[in-house]
């Protein structure tokens, strides 16, 4: 088991040895356990997410259009990845040799399919949505329902479309959607981890504001619906630069969950801005918490 610095101050305690299915293949499952856990192996892996980086998100690598590199995953050879790791600023990644990387991965496809369960593993964006939930916890006792919508979104759009991470996903979605392990790792990993999160999340908040569902609605429902919406919007604000708005300036993720809302939940003909929590002791919220 090993420990990774995903974000200025966050460390995620990530178990590669069941994410890794290509890793020494020639060696003994203990042996290949402690491979894929090894510093050297994170490090192969970083350095090719910074590649994918670097030509998909910056386009610093070849140009697409050129034959034989044109394929994504085209440019992340072993030899780019050791010109890359020979100019690191880390002095233990600048010794990473061909011969390390030769025996965990014999063969190019087995990197690329290990890069792909790498990059699509949840654990790195556990730590954003323990972050997101504790900040939803603290917005139900400040503010209302259609403030804590407007707040909520807002800051999860930020997050995601700062987040290299989930910005790669993304690409590699839209662009490689027949992609067997794209399809396989985005199902496994990803969305049955991430939903299932925002699921518990979106419960927490709508039982703070004694809220219910509709007849027939999930709070998994809510987590399909809402983060569908949020898959378009960043893809979006990527491809034009902007956070796309309605006629009215509002931005489309906030009116769409808006427009979701009433459908979803029993607000009992409630305006959201007048919704306010109860799970509070019986105090009411401040005059701010009102529209």
């Amino acid at each position: 088991m090993d420990t990774q610095q995903t974000e200025p101050g966050a460390v995620v305690i990530d178990d590669l040895s069941e994410v890794l299915q290509h890793i020494a293949p020639r060696a003994y499952r203990k042996t290949r356990a402690k491979v894929a856990n090894s510093p050297e192996t994170r490090q192969f892996l970083d350095l090719g997410l910074e590649i994918l980086r670097a030509d998909l998100l910056e386009h610093e690598g070849p140009d697409m259009e050129e034959g034989e590199h044109s394929r994504i995953f085209g440019s992340v050879s072993r030899e780019r990845l050791l010109r890359r790791a020979a100019e690191s600023s880390d002095p233990k990644v600048r010794f990473l040799t061909e011969n390390q990387f030769r025996y965990r991965w014999p063969h190019k496809n087995e990197y690329t399919e290990d890069l792909i369960a790498y990059l699509f593993r949840p654990e790195p964006y556990n730590a954003h949505l323990d972050m997101m939930a504790a900040a939803a916890n603290d917005m139900t006792r400040q503010l209302s329902l259609g403030q804590l919508i407007e707040k909520l979104a807002a800051v999860e759009l930020d997050a995601v479309l700062a987040n290299v991470r989930v910005s790669l996903i993304t690409v590699l979605q839209a662009s490689l959607p027949n992609h067997p392990r794209v399809r396989e790792y985005a199902a496994r990993y990803w969305y049955a981890n991430v939903l299932d999160r925002w699921s518990g999340i979106y419960e927490q908040v709508c039982n703070a504001y004694g809220l219910h569902l509709q007849p027939g609605v999930t709070w998994e429902d809510l987590a399909v619906l809402f983060n569908s919406v949020i898959d378009g919007v960043t893809l979006r604000a990527r491809t034009e630069g902007a956070v796309p708005t309605t006629s009215s300036n509002q931005p489309v993720l906030t009116a769409a969950i808006f427009a979701m809302v009433p459908s979803l939940l029993d607000l009992d003909g409630r305006d959201p801005y007048e919704i306010t929590a109860i799970a509070t002791h019986g105090e009411s919220l401040p005059s701010s918490a009102r529209r």
